[in-house]
């Protein structure tokens, strides 16, 4: 074993060592914040037998409010790379995710495939198999699978490994039309829109996967908008888990111009026009390397120009769908700088950098790479000048235009799918389900003025009244209260510590070792 591995792999088995650490130690629990009660808010709170407060909130620890609104859980999480950290909260069904300004997206773009592994232990089809043909269904459908997460990293095979030692297919590439997915994407929008994405997480977001689990099992989850359905972001082969979000207010999507008259290492970024060109953001989850990770995703479209928008008019996808859409109507060329509209009314075109990212200085530093991918496809063995810049199911010829756009990590969502602008959530008769409500109170008379600035001017209060012992009143509607869908339940937590090691895109694996990725 050469030096270098010998020094990755023991930072590796340092890596999980931390996380074991965190994970058991005698401290703060990093991996679930809230130890296991998401709602630890009233556990110090337990009402007696026969203490007046169980006529309202029953006896025992309290679950609702004194209105009857029952109590929403609540959870904290956090993920991280290259030291960057973004933080997760779900509060009153409101889920949040802040982290760092202008952070660096890359463009990559669905081909309308689902790259397929072969099983551990299967035989796999031959070389040159028909993957259309009926004699071959039966194993593509038991010996293949988009995810094997049985096999952890193991389970990814690299490019140059399409052919097994035994002669046959270590992977295939499906269309979403296959007869394995038994129809569900026959009558799919096309996929014509690229993604602009980077990294959030660690493999398998450790010390976010309590509030991501929940999050992921609301009623807002994977609804996809009409530009996230054009990206494939419904492909749940590639796509397991999406929410959509909006940012705050005073957050922007940004996209470089350059510097006029200087040449692309002049950089400039300026907000994005989101009323021009329209955008929708989301988080997912998607595999990368075989292990489940984090991703923040944009996808843009312009309504007066075709500049985003692609189908490679070759294969297996593109003559499925020209069996239902006019292809003189398919835009077959890629726009090697989209063009966005900026704030001032100008439309500008995006210029991309020849670097990894505007935050990652020195990754040379750990022969992490450092530069640009400048095409597409599967990362592959990157630092490697072979690697493309995100998945083997996207175009080569959709370039990553690294760090073209910036976004800021400033996002929200309601996860039950309702906005607080309707005037009917959360009113005080949601507990009890009923439009009016008795209230009981102590009866007298209420208001009468008393200071002596009001008593010596003879000032009365024409809102002194005397109050009786119940009262009924009348709301506008009845709504039902905001309640939650219960998530499940996680079998294990696991994953590596982030290190110095750790990168944007994907961290130093088992699977690296294996197959001979990392050799000096």
């Amino acid at each position: 074993m050469s030096k270098r591995k010998q020094q990755l792999m023991a930072a590796f088995s340092f890596c999980l060592g931390v996380s074991q650490t965190h994970a058991g130690g005698a401290g703060v629990n990093l991996q679930d914040l809230t130890n296991g009660d998401p709602f630890f808010y009233t556990s110090d709170i337990n009402i007696a037998p026969g203490d007046k407060m169980e006529k309202v909130l029953g006896a025992g620890r309290p679950n609702k409010t004194h209105s009857g609104i029952p109590h929403l859980p609540v959870y904290f999480g956090y993920m991280n790379t290259n030291s960057t950290y973004r933080f997760v909260n779900v509060n009153e069904q409101v889920f949040t995710m802040i982290g760092e300004g202008k952070h660096g997206l890359w463009r990559a773009q669905e081909s309308g495939f689902v790259r397929e592994y072969l099983k551990k232990g299967q035989k796999g089809l031959p070389v040159d198999s028909d993957l259309m043909a009926a004699q071959n269904q039966k194993m593509i459908n038991e010996q293949y699978a988009a995810r094997l997460p049985d096999e952890s990293w193991g389970g990814y095979k690299y490019p140059d490994q399409k052919i097994s030692a035994d002669g046959t297919l270590n992977f295939i590439d499906l269309p979403i039309t296959h007869p394995k997915y038994q129809g569900k994407y026959d009558s799919h929008t096309p996929i014509d829109l690229p993604t602009w994405y980077c990294t959030m997480s660690e493999s398998d977001y450790p010390y976010a996967q309590q509030a991501m689990n929940f999050a992921f099992a609301q009623e807002v989850a994977n609804k996809i908008g009409p530009l996230g359905k054009r990206a494939g972001l419904d492909v749940k082969e590639n796509y397991t888990k999406v929410i959509r979000l909006k940012h705050f207010s005073d957050a922007s999507a940004w996209v470089n111009i350059g510097q006029e008259g200087k040449n692309q290492l002049h950089a400039k970024w300026t907000a994005i026009n989101a009323d021009k060109t329209r955008a929708e953001f989301y988080v997912v989850e998607r595999n990368f390397f075989n292990r489940p990770f984090l991703f923040v995703m944009a996808v843009f479209d312009n309504e007066d120009n075709q500049d985003f928008r692609y189908i490679r008019p070759d294969g297996a996808y593109y003559e499925a769908i020209k069996t239902r859409i006019n292809p003189a109507e398919v835009k077959t060329e890629v726009t090697s700088q989209p063009r966005f509209w900026l704030n001032d009314g100008s439309l500008s075109k995006a210029v991309g950098l020849p670097v990894y990212g505007v935050h990652h200085p020195d990754r040379a530093a750990y022969d992490a790479g450092g530069a640009c991918p400048l095409k597409g496809g599967d990362w592959g063995r990157y630092p490697n000048v072979s690697g493309g810049s995100g998945w083997p199911t996207q175009y080569e010829e959709v370039t990553p235009l690294c760090d073209a756009v910036l976004v800021d990590i400033k996002f929200t969502t309601n996860l039950d799918g309702r906005d607080w602008r309707d005037p009917n959530k959360y009113l005080a008769n949601a507990g009890k389900g009923t439009q009016s409500i008795v209230y009981k109170m102590q009866p007298g008379k209420y208001g009468e003025f008393t200071d002596p600035y009001n008593k010596k001017r003879g000032a009365m209060n024409g809102e002194s009244m005397n109050v009786p012992d119940t009262l009924t009143l009348t709301f506008p509607a009845v709504s039902k209260p905001v309640d939650y869908v219960q998530p499940p339940q996680l079998l294990g937590q696991a994953g590596p510590v982030p290190t110095e090691l750790s990168t944007c895109r994907p961290v130093i694996n088992q699977a690296s070792f294996d197959k001979g990725v990392i050799t000096k």
